[in-house]
């Protein structure tokens, strides 16, 4: 791997998506069924790739399944027709191609969208009240990864980059992980990634090298993401 090539491309890149300025909608102008689907794809981002989670959290939407405004009381029921409708071959935007998701992990993913469903909104909670509750990022991405269930830190990052919450944190990808492992001699165990103490402190660090490319935290890991992954598909990296 070219380090300095990387390097450049995430410059290069940065510099485009700074000069683009595509900000995130304010989540405070999202309803809470949009909110519920933002969480959605980012609990199945960690158990599939990011095209596939975002068109299986479309499918339960257009079958009216993440409608808090709406509540199913019957968790049993509300759990079978998730993995009901996770049941058929997914499409993949772009390609016309279809993904099965395993029946292990469409279980496991209607599972943990049940609990958080019956947790938060059979509680009188709302992801909204939660992020209204919050006084700073860090506070918020610290209560969501206590109310919704398949929520590590790195998810409740992306969820509220996604949302439109801040830019701020850091989402610490595999892809981001490999970079820092392979270009900046950081290499953190998966384990210490999983609790808020240790991502935090490999955040920090992250912090400092997007400091040196000279842009923001939310600027550089999604240009490094890009770089990263279309480098491994090339096999450059």
């Amino acid at each position: 791997m070219n380090v300095k090539a990387i390097d450049q491309t995430i410059r290069v890149l940065c510099a485009d998506i700074q000069g683009n300025n595509r900000s995130l909608q304010d989540w405070r102008h999202r309803t809470e069924d949009e909110l519920l689907y933002e969480a959605c794809v980012c609990i199945f981002s960690s158990q599939m790739l990011f095209e596939v989670a975002e068109a299986a959290a479309q499918r339960l939407r257009e079958q009216g399944l993440l409608q808090p405004s709406q509540p199913n009381h019957d968790a049993t029921e509300y759990k079978r027709r998730l993995s009901e409708a996770l049941l058929k071959p997914v499409p993949m935007e772009g390609n016309g191609k279809v993904q099965h998701i395993r029946s292990h992990v469409r279980n496991r993913l209607a599972s943990l969208l049940t609990i958080t469903y019956t947790k938060i909104y059979g509680q009188g909670q709302s992801l909204r009240k939660i992020l209204t509750s919050c006084d700073s990022a860090k506070e918020a991405r610290e209560l969501l990864v206590k109310h919704v269930w398949g929520f590590g830190p790195k998810q409740a990052s992306l969820f509220l980059r996604r949302v439109g919450y801040c830019i701020d944190l850091a989402i610490l990808d595999t892809h981001i992980l490999d970079y820092l492992r392979v270009a900046r001699g950081i290499d953190p165990k998966p384990s210490a990634l999983s609790r808020l103490a240790g991502y935090e402190r490999v955040e920090e660090e992250f912090q400092r090298v997007a400091s040196d490319f000279g842009y923001p935290v939310g600027c550089v890991d999604l240009a490094m993401w890009v770089t990263i992954r279309v480098a491994k598909r090339e096999v450059v990296w």
